[in-house]
């Protein structure tokens, strides 16, 4: 029965937003006429946004109720599940995140009726409506025939959505005492912000791309930028919080140790927020200079073609191979095209369709001139948009040519997003440098001298202070010598232009990315010294001013915040390489056994339980300054026997510490446990052995052994010193085993026993070079039967770039602050003037 009356709802939903979509559009179109046609439009509006609102409500009361005969309910939520995740439930699944979505729009729509100039109303609320209409029918789940299923509804019941499930044929009427529950990695406490913020960015992108569309419709082509100001600067500031949102939840949640992997699905939230923002810089030149008419519009209406395409790449089955995130497709594949089809096709028709129509500038920009600047960074946002695009889109592209496709590897971004990127971050520094100052050869000189001095000072302070050079120009591929070498025994061994290119090759496939990230990070300084100076200068006459000064100081904040976590994240772990020639990222923790790992002293000190019966594995980490703190990353294993582990972290003001966990059993691994064992270790180095009973310190090499423990035909005799505590009794002891390499090269080993202690220690062999000790335990454990892989890592200055899209959303946020001020003081004075 409550199902029921919730699909009833959507379906009224569904044809009160058709109603009022065509009285908007007949209003648009009807000139004088309109005033009979709005009532019925906003009339229709408001009832489908009260279903909307109503069958919301009812789907968050039959999750917090634990309605089980409904399939949405059963898969997303059970009985241990706390109330915060019942709530999250709400958009934890594909139909209720469209439902959220459609929530959105609804607010959305409310607003921009409300809001927006009257004489936009009616042609923008069509497409709005109309927009809300076709999001409608992908929740209402109506049959129309032929097997064919008009959307995914959230009210179907177990027997609807599982028919052919066995215990639903025997028993049409059953229901589950407890739900399957969430997805483990979405209970997460950002799970219950990230995806309202992201959908509302979604639904706010929406206002701009029908703006446009009423602009071609009407033939309003210099009038629209004004009002659709406002609404793209809150589009970008939603779409950019929830991306960065969901960034940290990754970073916070998964134990990848980063925030951004490049996934397809991360990728299709991205793409429409540069393309938005690409847009937003050439609305601001067409309205300041009547400029970039074309470019305002094709981007804007791209961008919320994006967000269109985006739910096609997550929601239908092409991605199911290719990333973690894309939902279960529902059938829906044909109707999601269809829309991405029909958004794009819509869009772009239109502009073709008034192509010749629209107005052309009468002179070209000047090079030097603020909206040349703007609209070539514009134009590289665009450009950064299409490879994100193609990478993501891989999958799709790659059946034309395979039958099993899979997406490009991370290298892909990388490589052709830096240079890019380089070219945005530095036209940032200079796009607000020449709109506040009319730009002359004899002027530039003297307004970049303060922001190019600041930048070259802080690159030089970058390099010379820090392991940026060493970590990145200075690192040679593996498995060769320098690039420089390589590069000179080319140059000598091929003469001629054909020896000098691929001398430059092979220099820049070493040293290049280093270099692009030096000038990076040149870039970013640039851009945060040149608009800082911008915002103190026009902050103090009208703070209201400095929006984009603000957002684009955020932007090189969080560039160098990019560039400093990535190049400078260092993990903690045994130095050198792996049996497969990797560099080593984690190290094994016995329980109680302190070590030394790069600098670090760690104890892996036990295991509790949280609130939810979570293993949390404590691990105690005293640091190379004396600092002590103890992490306590989370490990379990999930329904269906799969392992999750969520990191913890220690932030510092620098940087942050980053732990994850493998335990034992994650491993696949059986327990090594023996009494005894072989250990190495380096002089000052220490290691506990058994359960917290022994700490053995080797304090270094004594070479004067005394003759009477050495026999006549020793070659060499060595000694390790060692300190032996007692954890339990606060005993400590120095002994002295020897190693012996005799006249005819063979070894003896010496053994020092404790009888008291029951413990044994046998001198194996050592390696001068590095200057470490083998050393044989006996009568205790070396390796107990608990224990664990850490993957610890520093992440420096990471804080910048959180702090950089703290910034960037303040400064989109006072942007559209003064716009919809100064838009609404001059509807206020057409009105007086009428």
């Amino acid at each position: 029965m409550i199902g029921m009356v919730g699909e009833l709802l959507l379906l009224i939903a569904l044809v009160a937003g058709g109603v009022s979509g065509a009285a908007f559009f007949q209003s648009a179109r009807s000139g004088r006429g309109a005033p009979r046609w709005m009532p019925i439009a906003r009339g229709g509006w408001y009832v489908m946004g009260a279903a909307v609102l109503a069958a919301s409500g009812l789907l968050m009361w039959m999750l917090l109720t634990h309605q089980y005969e409904y399939a949405y309910v059963y898969k997303n939520t059970s009985n241990a599940q706390p109330l915060k995740y019942l709530i999250s439930a709400f958009w934890g699944g594909q139909e209720g995140s469209l439902l959220l979505w459609g929530l959105a729009a609804t607010g959305m729509g409310s607003a921009v009726l409300w809001l927006a100039p009257k004489r936009w109303r009616p042609s923008v609320m069509t497409v709005v409506a109309v927009h809300q209409t076709v999001l409608l029918t992908m929740v209402v789940g109506v049959q129309l025939g032929g097997g064919f299923e008009l959307g995914a509804s959230p009210f179907d019941t177990l027997a609807e959505a599982m028919p052919e499930a066995p215990i639903v044929q025997q028993n049409p009427g059953f229901v589950p005492a407890d739900g399957t529950g969430l997805n483990d990695l979405l209970q997460n406490p950002w799970m219950a912000i990230h995806p309202p913020i992201m959908f509302t960015g979604f639904a706010a992108m929406l206002v701009p791309f029908a703006f446009a569309l009423a602009a071609l419709w009407k033939r309003r082509y210099t009038e629209w930028v004004k009002p659709a100001l406002p609404w793209t600067l809150f589009a970008a500031m939603m779409l950019g919080t929830g991306i960065a949102m969901g960034g940290y939840w990754a970073y916070v949640t998964l134990n990848f140790g980063g925030y951004w992997a490049w996934d397809p699905v991360e990728n299709a939230s991205l793409v429409p927020w540069l393309v938005g923002i690409a847009a937003l810089h050439t609305m601001l030149v067409q309205k300041k200079s009547g400029r970039a008419h074309k470019a305002s519009l094709l981007l804007t209406i791209l961008a919320y073609t994006l967000v269109v395409y985006s739910t096609y790449l997550t929601r239908s089955n092409v991605l199911s191979n290719a990333s973690v995130h894309a939902f279960v497709s529902l059938g829906m594949d044909t109707q999601l095209l269809a829309w991405v089809v029909g958004t794009l096709g819509v869009g772009v028709g239109m502009l073709v369709w008034r192509w010749g129509d629209l107005p052309t500038p009468s002179s070209e920009a000047r090079f030097l001139s603020r909206e040349f600047m703007m609209f070539s960074g514009a134009l590289l946002l665009a450009a950064i948009a299409a490879v994100v695009t193609v990478g993501t889109s891989s999958p799709i592209l790659g059946q034309l040519f395979r039958n099993s496709p899979s997406g490009v590897p991370v290298e892909f971004y990388n490589r052709w997003t830096l240079p890019l990127a380089l070219g945005v971050v530095f036209l940032a520094g200079l796009g607000q440098l020449f709109w506040w100052n009319k730009m002359t050869i004899e002027h530039l000189n003297r307004v970049l001298l303060k922001p190019i001095a600041g930048a070259v000072a802080a690159t030089v302070a970058v390099l010379i202070f820090t392991p940026f050079a060493r970590q990145t120009v200075e690192r040679a591929p593996a498995g060769g010598g320098s690039g420089g070498e390589a590069a000179a025994q080319q140059t000598a061994g091929v003469v001629g232009i054909e020896g000098t290119f691929e001398a430059l090759s092979t220099f820049w496939a070493t040293y290049g990315q280093g270099l692009l990230l030096i000038l990076l990070v040149f870039a970013a300084f640039f851009a945060l010294f040149g608009n800082g100076l911008v915002m103190w200068r026009i902050g103090r006459g009208n703070p209201r001013m400095a929006g984009g000064a603000l957002g684009h100081v955020g932007f090189a904040l969080l560039m160098l915040g990019v560039v400093a976590s990535s190049a400078f994240s260092d993990p903690i772990a045994p130095r050198g390489l792996t049996e497969e020639g990797k560099e080593r990222t984690a190290f094994v923790a016995a329980k109680g056994r302190a070590q030394q790992v790069d600098g670090y002293t760690v104890t892996y000190e036990g295991k509790t339980k949280n609130e939810r019966g979570r293993g949390v594995y404590e691990l105690r980490f005293e640091a190379p300054g004396g600092d002590t703190f103890t992490l306590r990353p989370v490990a379990y294993q999930g329904s269906g026997k799969q392992w999750f582990m969520h990191p913890d972290l220690k932030h510092y003001f620098s940087k942050d510490i980053y732990a994850s966990v493998t335990p034992r059993e994650a491993t696949g691994q059986q327990s090594s446990e023996k009494n005894g064992g072989e250990i190495t270790l380096g002089k000052g180095q220490r290691r506990t052995l058994g359960t917290d009973r022994f700490d053995v310190t080797f304090e270094g090499f004594a070479a004067d052994v005394p003759p009477a423990r050495t026999p006549d035909s020793a070659k060499i005799a060595v000694a390790a010193r060692l300190k032996v505590a007692n954890r339990r009794t606060g005993e400590t002891r120095r002994l002295q085993p020897i190693y012996l390499v005799m006249q005819d090269r063979s070894e003896r080993f010496g053994q020092v026993t404790i009888d008291d202690w029951g413990l044994k220690i046998t001198f194996t062999g050592m390696n001068v070079d590095s200057g470490k000790a083998r050393l044989a335990i006996e009568g205790v454990q070396v390796m107990p039967d608990d224990w664990l892989v850490v993957q610890a890592k520093e992440k420096p200055f990471i804080g910048v770039l959180w702090a950089g899209i703290l910034v960037l959303s303040m400064g989109l946020g006072l942007a559209m602050y003064r716009r919809t001020k100064a838009l609404a003081f001059s509807e206020d004075r057409r009105g007086t003037e009428a």
